[in-house]
């Protein structure tokens, strides 16, 4: 789903839940980037504190390394041998930069929308043809609240039982996921504690450069993340033409290698950036 792929945040564990004695979990998903399509396997393995999605949305040669202690995000291009960490330091950057452009891109969004289509068409190709002038236009307008609804259907996913639950903006359905109890899945607490803390780590990031991405065609819902509890099993983007999924395929039991949860060595760090 590449960047259209919402990242849902996820936490409250049952009191009832027993923990296993070794912390090491795989989910197997299955990645859809448009409805009908073939899709690719996504593994996410989470092991001592550290959660890999390998194969980032769809690219082999992309992997996502998450640090709980750290409270860091490594991205690790296995093509260009580099790697780029987002952290607090990181975010805060990116922070200022949309603080500092926001003011010239709502300039330009309230410009873009007088204009006449040829004028607009001509302005688009002068952009380079990756930025919608109609972007530019709606970042006058406030953003639409973003609601969680439980539908009350309750389903199973990989045979895992879930409760369905809609992502709302304004009027509009943005998403639907169906999310199941930690337990479900035999997660231990100090593997959903990874997970919870990647995924509001995730939600700072997104909260703080909300208004940016959206001017590049990435849906980044506002959502609070103490509406909903546990893991989604299954995702469907809903925002766009393509409609996305991810869904569980199986829960692997199998041992993670302490290999595949660190950084490869020899590559190069690339500092994150809007700017290129």
């Amino acid at each position: 789903m590449n960047t259209r792929t919402l990242l849902f945040p996820i936490f409250l564990i049952s009191s009832a839940w027993q923990p296993a004695a070794q912390a090491e979990s795989m989910l197997e998903f299955l990645m859809q980037e448009s409805a009908g399509s073939s899709g690719t396997t996504q593994p996410v393995m989470i092991k001592n504190g550290m959660l890999l999605v390998k194969g980032a949305g769809g690219d082999k040669h992309l992997d996502l390394l998450y640090s709980r202690s750290q409270q860091r995000l490594s991205i690790i291009d296995h093509r260009r041998k580099t790697i780029m960490p987002v952290d607090e330091q990181q975010v805060k950057k990116i922070s200022r930069q949309t603080e500092d452009f926001m003011p010239l891109l709502q300039g330009l969004g309230a410009q873009a929308a007088k204009l006449k289509p040829e004028q607009r068409a001509k302005w688009e190709q002068m952009l380079g043809g990756k930025i919608s002038l109609d972007h530019l236009a709606d970042t006058a307008k406030p953003p639409k609240p973003t609601n969680i609804v439980r539908t009350g259907i309750d389903k199973q996913v990989a045979g895992v039982q879930c409760e369905e639950m809609s992502v709302v903006q304004g009027k509009k359905t943005m998403a639907e996921v169906c999310v199941a109890p930690p337990e479900k899945l035999n997660l231990t607490k100090d593997d959903y504690a990874t997970i919870r803390s990647l995924f509001d780590f995730s939600g700072n990031l997104a909260a703080k450069t909300h208004g940016f991405a959206e001017h590049f065609g990435i849906k980044i819902p506002h959502l609070n993340v103490k509406e909903i509890g546990g893991v989604p099993v299954e995702m469907r983007d809903l925002s766009g033409s393509r409609q996305g999924s991810l869904t569980l395929n199986r829960v692997v039991t199998s041992s993670v290698s302490d290999d595949l949860m660190k950084e490869p060595t020899g590559y190069k760090t690339e500092s994150l950036s809007l700017w290129k």
